[in-house]
């Protein structure tokens, strides 16, 4: 019968445990974008718009924040004509982002992952491309049922990249997005009281969002949830407040401007800069018979909402700066300690294939693992342990850092769990075992490749999954915070550098967590990576499984070699003469039958 050797139900038990510990320091809010007022991470897009309508008794007010990373917008009007009804703009031309037209029908969107849906191009045709559908729909239609009514007859985009919500005097609103048969899902406000609200994630089809469940959108939720049920009349005012909640201020996105239109009254209040305070107020009427000139969204406010306006981006420039340094002078640390690690192997370069990958990936963590354990000639357990630990914390840091920025320039990863948890637990195996486990150990033990992996299998999933849960514990909000202060978009060399040393930090705690594991592994005899820093001894790795036949005692050993590598004399109990860790098996019968039969589970490497 076949039994899991004693090695292999431990590597198990630990897997276990690395991956609670993982998945319990996961629970950590995670995002890619700025923060709120309210809450540490509201959102994973850099465009974290928020909008929503909420009407009780004869107030209707439409709400929306427009976030990203220019300092101003723009404003225009359209004044419409005999056939077209005339309408007040915010955004760009070629990019509208907020609208109200002379009937009181609101305009606003927030930006999701691309999805294709079905154009119908039996249809009625539409002018114009993408950003024109809501300038046609504004100018054309006076209520959400006249909405509805022309989306359905006219042809459709072959994608969307956003949701639209519309909402009328009457405080009837729809939320427009793609379903997930490709065609328009229309979402509809409950008639009378009430509110309806979207951020950046699809509400018919979550997955298709940067990042669900979303913060801003449950505390929309519930602000607006308290003005409805609470008594008194819901006032612009309230409206304001509730954005302020939801506002970001910076990092990958802050709010450039904020709308809240009276629809039944026909006025409009702007914010700019999340300047909450400052309002000023326009007639939808009166702006349009007005003609005003076409420009930038803040000449329309005073100057010293201006001035304070400006400020507020200068201190994120500021930030942006101090994200600069910080990561040119991780990249000079790193530097130095290549240099300096060079510098002290001029006259002995064995070893350098562990220790320069070493230092690149770890910096100044690797030289001193190098200086405390790496030039010893007779070492303790601990310092082989210790080396072990390096070498299986290093796949970690590369994962972790890859994940982010497949986060941030994969939007479609944000919204797909399942996409998540195969980068969760499946990159920090993969480095570890194909990229680390497999290059730099099989090529020197004179194995062959796939055998060598199978071999090692065990030990990267305690590897992988120990070390990114100790790493993940103090990364996470190290994480959160740059994405909050530096700008990732377009990505830079600079934030990555920063998460690289974010991730070394957090290599203390996943390289404690492996160390302990490492001083178990040594003492039963096994080792790996501090053969490949010395150069000297055997590769000695714990096999999957052992045949065991009926009567008899173990028939493979698992065996360990010296530092020099001797074969040692294979007696009961007999320990590794010079390395002096882990025991040659035990067993009953001929040792030189036994070696007859079984090959050991080990690979000698020499100079």
């Amino acid at each position: 019968m076949k039994q899991i050797t004693v090695q292999v139900q431990s590597l198990l038990l630990l897997v276990i445990v690395g991956l609670a510990v993982y998945r319990l320091a996961a629970l950590e809010p995670t995002c890619v974008a700025g923060s709120s007022t309210e809450s540490p991470c509201d959102g994973r897009v850099p465009s974290g718009c928020t909008v929503f309508t909420i009407c009780k008794g004869e107030h209707v007010f439409f709400g929306g924040n427009d976030d990203y990373i220019n300092p101003d917008s723009y404003y225009w009007i359209n004044p419409g004509d005999a056939r077209n009804y005339g309408a007040i703009w915010i955004g760009q031309p070629d990019n509208v982002q907020q609208g109200v037209n002379e009937r009181g029908l609101a305009y606003d969107a927030t930006g999701l992952p691309r999805v294709d849906v079905s154009p119908h191009s039996e249809r009625l045709p539409v002018s114009g491309g993408y950003s024109s559908y809501p300038i046609h729909i504004l100018h054309e239609c006076a209520t959400v049922e006249e909405v509805i009514t022309w989306v359905n007859a006219h042809q459709w985009h072959s994608y969307m990249h956003d949701q639209l919500q519309f909402a009328d005097a009457t405080g009837d609103a729809v939320i427009i997005s793609a379903g997930t048969d490709g065609e328009l899902v229309f979402t509809r406000k409950p008639r009378g009281d009430g509110f309806l609200v979207c951020t950046n994630f699809n509400v018919v089809r979550p997955a298709n969002g940067y990042g669900y469940p979303c913060q801003r959108y449950a505390r929309t939720q519930e602000l607006l949830g308290q003005l409805v049920n609470e008594g008194g009349q819901v006032t612009a005012q309230d409206v304001a407040n509730v954005l302020d909640a939801v506002h970001q201020k910076g990092g990958t996105s802050w709010t450039i401007e904020s709308m809240v239109a009276d629809l039944p009254n026909g006025l409009v209040y702007l914010y700019y800069f999340h300047q909450f305070d400052r309002p000023v107020l326009l007639n939808v009427k009166e702006e349009i018979a007005s003609q005003r000139s076409p420009g930038p969204l803040s000449k329309l406010f005073p100057d010293d909402v201006q001035q304070e306006a400006a400020r507020r981006y200068q201190r994120i420039q500021t930030r942006a700066k101090y994200c600069q340094w910080v990561g040119m002078a991780w990249s000079a640390v790193v530097l130095a300690s290549l240099i300096l690690l060079l510098s002290l192997c001029i006259s002995r370069w064995r070893g350098l294939r562990f220790w320069v990958p070493a230092v690149i990936l770890l910096g100044p963590l690797a030289l001193l693992v190098q200086l405390v354990a790496g030039r010893c000639r007779q070492p303790g357990n601990w310092r082989i342990a210790l080396l072990e630990a390096v070498g299986d914390v290093m796949p970690t840091v590369i994962a972790f850092v890859a994940t982010l920025i497949i986060v941030i320039l994969v939007p479609a990863v944000q919204g797909a769990w399942p996409l998540q948890i195969a980068l969760e637990f499946g990159l920090p195996l993969a480095v570890g075992w194909l990229v680390f486990q497999g290059p730099l150990l099989a090529s020197v033990t004179g194995k062959s490749y796939g055998r060598f992996l199978g071999q090692r299998l065990p030990q990267a999933l305690v590897a992988a999954n120990l070390g990114m849960g100790g790493i993940i514990v103090v990364t996470l909000p190290l994480a959160n915070l740059s994405l909050r202060i530096c700008p990732v978009l377009p990505l830079t060399v600079w934030p990555v550098m920063i998460w690289w040393a974010i991730a070394v930090l957090g290599a203390v705690v996943g390289g404690s967590f492996l160390f302990l594991y490492e001083c178990w592994a040594v003492r039963g005899g096994f080792q790996a990576w501090s053969v490949l820093a010395w150069r000297e001894g055997a590769v000695c790795t714990p096999s999957w499984r052992r045949e065991i036949p009926q009567g008899q005692g173990p028939s493979e050993l698992e065996v360990c070699c010296d530092l020099v590598g001797r074969q040692p004399e294979l007696k009961p109990g007999l320990k590794c003469p010079s390395i002096g860790m882990g025991v040659v098996a035990q067993f009953s019968g001929s040792t030189e039958s036994r070696k007859a039969k079984q090959p050991p589970v080990e690979t000698r490497i020499e100079d």
